[in-house]
């Protein structure tokens, strides 16, 4: 088996970052989903399609990551228009557009997979050759509600276990081996004119090649992605204040909210990687950093998601539900951070990330009559206390002993 390698660090490109143009518009769109129905089943509705998006964003954004120069310009173009498609769907993705979402993606899927070379493998991001997981979600376009969202799920449950326990090594031996195995029975078969005319001089090659990812670039890529999430953020907190009473409570909770949106920057962005906080660059592996990269920003989205509805009413009390919400969201961003250090054995950064965080979401959810002013507030504390310590911590490690 022989490897693919990228020598020269490169940039994301133009078409990249108009690629990325699309995946704005989704993230917006997927918190005004959030905004109008947070009940549990939309919810999971809502959950379901950010994961869709962020599974044809993550697929093409691999396809121009080991393509570089070689990208077609036309795939990515067609894998804009299914994303549009989905996202354009998502108003509407609980009743009448739902089997417009999933016929985009299914064909944003079966694009991607298609230009490869032959018996080249994706290593770190399998899934965008197979097609196991886009089985449900084409069943799913004779089913409606409940069961056809339910379809969604176990489809993309499946694409995301076999990121999670497929072995590199693993895969490339088993890919090798069923290429052995076509070899032998051809072979092994009679002459046939009519096959020959068919296939051309084309041969069929004999080792598999592993298709490297090119990790600077990735890491661009993650991060920019991150900042699109943060930056949305910020989109809802004005939209929110612009429909707001201009008062003493909306400077307090607007300014308490702008200041969560750059703590999260400042973590998952500055001093981060691939959306976990005080993460070092390729502190994970290029397979782990995409599920790792998917929970962040989906954490981070539904935070940014519900701040926006908090500052457009700063003077009420957040609902249970709302708390909840935000607390989980929160809480769980927090507990993926720290528990990623806490396998790398970084011990202190995952007690700089998880104590602060983990306190300010306690006291948000256990504090009763706490007013959004303040709830804001002590997220945005909990954030600052992950940067104070890292800060710290960081300045005795370079002290002079």
């Amino acid at each position: 088996m022989s490897t693919t390698e990228t020598h020269e660090e490169r940039h994301a490109s133009w078409l990249e970052l108009f690629f990325d143009l699309v995946a704005v518009a989704g993230i917006g769109m997927l918190a005004h989903l959030l905004e109008v129905d947070d009940s549990d089943s939309g919810l999971a509705v809502y959950v379901i399609a950010f994961t869709a998006i962020w599974m044809i964003w993550a697929c093409f954004t691999t396809y121009s990551n080991l393509n570089a120069d070689t990208t077609f310009v036309a795939v990515i173009l067609v894998g804009m228009s299914a994303l549009g498609v989905m996202i354009a769907a998502v108003p509407e993705i609980r009743g009448e557009h739902a089997t417009a979402f999933a016929v985009a993606y299914v064909v944003g899927r079966f694009v991607v997979a298609r230009p490869w070379r032959r018996a080249t493998v994706v290593v770190d991001l399998p899934i965008i050759q197979t097609s196991f997981g886009v089985v449900p979600w084409i069943v799913s376009w004779w089913f409606e509600g409940t069961a056809q969202y339910t379809l969604w799920a176990v489809g993309l449950a499946l694409d995301l276990l076999m990121l999670l326990t497929t072995n590199r090594d693993r895969l490339l031996a088993d890919t090798q081996a069923r290429l052995d195995r076509m070899l032998e029975a051809r072979s092994g078969r009679p002459h046939n004119p009519r096959h020959d005319r068919d296939h051309g001089d084309r041969e069929i090659p004999t080792t598999i090649e592993a298709a490297e990812t090119d990790v600077p670039h990735l890491t661009e890529r993650l991060g920019l992605f991150v900042l699109i999430v943060i930056g949305e953020g910020l989109v809802q907190i004005i939209d929110g204040a612009s429909e707001a009473e201009w008062n003493r409570a909306l400077a307090v909770t607007g300014a308490g909210a702008f200041a969560l949106m750059f703590g999260f920057w400042a973590a998952a962005v500055r001093w981060g990687y691939a959306g976990i906080a005080l993460l070092p660059e390729q502190g994970l592996s290029p397979r782990l950093s995409w599920p790792a990269h998917l929970v962040a920003t989906l954490a981070l989205a539904t935070v940014a998601a519900v701040l926006g509805g908090v500052v457009a009413a700063p003077s009420e009390q957040m609902s249970d539900h709302v708390r909840l919400l935000v607390v989980a969201a929160y809480v769980g961003y927090a507990v993926l951070s720290a528990g990623i250090h806490l396998a790398r054995t970084a011990y202190v950064v995952a007690a700089c990330v998880g104590v602060p965080m983990l306190v300010a979401g306690a006291l948000v959810a256990l504090l009763p009559d706490l007013d959004d002013q303040r709830a804001v507030w002590l997220l945005a504390a909990g954030i600052f206390g992950v940067l104070v310590a890292h800060d710290r911590t960081s300045r005795r490690d370079v002290a002079p002993a």
